[in-house]
């Protein structure tokens, strides 16, 4: 449903990724992609002319004066619904390894070397094949995109990839993020699993609330992704093609 919404209102495809911001009908990008009439009716409308009662009765009956009012109360709400339960799910599944772990004997940590074992080699997570030049491409790609927050040097990118950052990237926009991480999957750059690298590594920050991005967002962002391209993504196929 969620889904089968944005892609029949493109006008409501962005608030799932705003609808955590106060105010976010005139703080996100919404009201900027109404018309100048459908705008018109936003700034003319009295708060005081909203009847509760005739809403919950008819919650579209106010969609002519405040247009895709009901669609965007019905997505705000499905999209919610849908993170909780992705959220109930996630932690069902850690409190299920967490038992599982609990139940292991315990005589192989008992009879453990006290000295750590030192491995060799290159860790490589992402197990990513970028070149150097490669990574020049992509930052060019990010920082055109504006991906982040901040503007990004191949050394930081590099560093991303090898999991080794001195700090932290924040997301300006989640699913331009997740649309470049799939294509880079997609031509066998980085590893199918990427999205449990970036969250098991803590490497991206949201951008509004600053807390790590999750396999569950970055898993949501992709599945918008797939459906409806983001805003940017012409970049990101332009640097794409540059790679192969």
């Amino acid at each position: 449903n969620i889904v089968a919404i944005q892609q029949k209102y493109r006008v409501v495809r962005n608030i799932v990724l705003d609808m955590d911001i106060p105010d976010f009908l005139w703080e996100s990008g919404y009201f900027e992609d109404l018309n100048s009439d459908e705008r018109k009716k936003y700034i003319g409308f009295r708060c005081s002319d909203f009847d509760m009662d005739a809403y919950l009765h008819e919650p579209s009956c106010y969609d002519g004066w405040l247009p895709y009012l009901s669609i965007i109360v019905n997505l705000v709400v499905l999209s919610k619904y849908l993170r909780y339960l992705q959220e109930q799910e996630s932690n069902y599944h850690t409190d299920a390894v967490a038992i599982q772990e609990q139940a292991l004997p315990k005589e192989k940590e008992e009879s453990a070397d006290t000295n750590p074992t030192k491995i060799v080699g290159k860790s490589n997570p992402f197990k990513s094949t970028l070149k150097a030049n490669e990574i020049k491409l992509l930052t060019d790609c990010v920082n055109e995109a504006n991906m982040f927050t901040t503007t990004v040097s191949a050394k930081i990118l590099t560093d991303f990839f090898n999991c080794k950052l001195n700090g932290v990237l924040k997301v300006n926009n989640t699913r331009l993020l997740a649309y470049l991480m799939m294509q880079l999957s997609c031509y066998n750059y980085i590893v199918y699993e990427w999205q449990s690298v970036i969250a098991n590594n803590k490497l991206i920050l949201k951008k509004i609330k600053g807390e790590p991005l999750t396999r569950t967002d970055l898993s949501s962002a992709t599945d918008q992704a797939k459906n409806i391209y983001p805003k940017g993504y012409e970049i990101i196929d332009k640097y794409i093609k540059q790679l192969q």
